[in-house]
């Protein structure tokens, strides 16, 4: 006969107190339950009642572990309302999960390449309209208050001219940002593409927003309250602000003027043709460094043993995939390799080459510029110099720069740098001597110093 032998941990021992009939049938069944072919099957038990039911004081409790799983605290109704309730909200999940498609960055809409101009031109869009909101709060007539009026409505009407400011380039911002980001970043060629055209697109249009009159004249009128005959009797405006409203109104102010708002239209004009054509370098010199690489012939034998010895020539192929990859170098007797600026590939040879003088040609190869960002830096230098001093009339491109900068000027920059280095130079030296000092014990000889390429990552 088969036995069941019912474990009974002392933590799960009954509750001692009066059971009611059917739940000390429950036990008995649990408890004596042995099958047996000679005997009948007991008859079915009577429809389950819950303790609480038949005794009040019983409320909350069970009797056995067993009655954990015979029995629910919650009546069959209240169960039945929480599983529909969590089925539907499942089955609801579910669907707009699956009918969300996934965008970059989570930017609504954002889910192809194309997208990039499309959000670009809404982008624009919205921001006309907010331009035309306030051109046409100067064109009524509006002027600045007399001293009559109540400082509080002049200080409403000042935050609401600095909030649609603010909308302006939090609108423009929330999509250049993300172009910026993904055309620097992004594998695909693609989104690089798409994310470049809405950058340029965008930046052209900076600039527009950064020769507006109207939007100077507002931030003047009702910020700063000056006409355009000069500044107003009424300065409290200002100091009725909050602090951040403070910084951000003379922050918009010292762009406004950086970018030449007070220049005549035409010199406007050639400034922001000039600076979108510096906008257009910037973009083809990192455009450059993205997608275009650098390819540099390594001669002599022990050189090309010592790399064909880290990385085999079935590897060093696909790496390297350049037409001219068996090219003739300036001896046609010795050997040569080439090898690409592939940060995979340089890493691997500076981690790995045993000459210091290889290991100092792969790094100064890999950390000077690509032949095609040569002519495209050279004109870069000059057009910023040419927007920064002779249109701007600034010393130079660097005192532009940082007008609005916490450094404030180059001679700043300069003096930093220099107190940097005299403070440093000692812990330098003492890191340099540690690493030089390794480069003996590893590799032997009487070395005079370490060179760039020699400290890795």
């Amino acid at each position: 006969m088969a036995r069941m032998l019912l474990l009974r941990p002392s933590s799960l021992q009954p509750i001692r107190r009066p059971y009611s009939a059917n739940a000390a049938a429950s036990i008995s069944r649990v408890t004596s339950f042995a099958p047996s072919a000679s005997k009948p099957q007991p008859p079915l038990p009577p429809p389950r009642q819950y303790p609480w039911q038949q005794q009040p004081q019983l409320r909350g409790t069970v009797a056995t572990l067993s009655e954990c799983h015979l029995h629910s605290l919650l009546p069959l109704s209240s169960r039945r309302r929480r599983r529909h309730r969590r089925r539907h909200r499942d089955r609801e999940n579910s669907s707009s999960a699956a009918g969300r498609r996934p965008t970059l960055f989570q930017l609504p809409d954002l889910s192809h390449p194309s997208d990039f101009l499309r959000l670009a031109q809404t982008a624009i869009s919205e921001c006309n309209f907010i331009r035309c909101d306030l051109a046409s709060s100067l064109s009524d007539g509006a002027s600045p208050p007399p001293s009559s009026s109540p400082l509080r409505t002049t200080i409403q009407r000042a935050k609401r001219t600095l909030h649609s400011l603010d909308q302006i380039s939090n609108v423009v911002c929330t999509v250049i940002d993300a172009a910026e980001l993904c055309r620097s970043v992004h594998a695909s060629p693609l989104w690089r593409r798409g994310a470049a055209d809405a950058f340029g697109m965008l930046s052209d249009y900076i600039g527009s927003l950064n020769a507006d009159e109207n939007l100077y004249r507002s931030l003047m009128r009702f910020v700063f309250l000056e006409s355009d005959g000069g500044p107003e009797k009424d300065g409290d405006v200002l100091e009725g602000l909050p602090p951040a409203y403070r910084r951000m109104a003379h922050a918009m102010r010292r762009e406004f003027e950086r970018d030449g708002i007070h220049l005549s239209y035409d010199r406007r004009e050639e400034a922001r043709e000039t600076n979108n054509a510096i906008v257009g370098l910037e973009s083809l010199f990192s455009n450059n460094i993205t997608e275009k690489t650098k390819y540099y012939d390594v001669v002599g034998k022990e050189n090309a043993d010592e790399i064909e010895r880290i990385v085999p020539p079935s590897v060093l192929g696909k790496l390297v995939r350049h037409p001219a990859l068996h090219r003739t170098a300036i001896d046609p007797a010795a050997p040569s390799v080439t090898l690409s600026t592939d940060p995979l590939l340089t890493n691997t040879l500076l981690a790995h080459v045993h000459s210091p003088s290889l290991r100092r040609e792969i790094y100064l190869e890999s950390h000077t510029s690509l032949p095609e960002n040569l002519p495209v830096l050279d004109s870069l230098v000059k057009l910023r110099h040419v927007h920064s001093a002779d249109l701007l009339g600034y010393p130079s491109y660097a005192h532009r720069v940082l007008t609005d900068r916490m450094a404030g000027s180059p001679e700043n920059v300069r003096g930093f740098l220099n107190r940097m280095e005299e403070r440093c130079r000692g812990v330098y030296r003492m890191e340099m001597e540690t690493v030089l000092n390794a480069k003996r014990y590893v590799e032997g000889g009487g070395f005079a110093g370490v060179s760039m390429g020699e400290i890795v990552k």
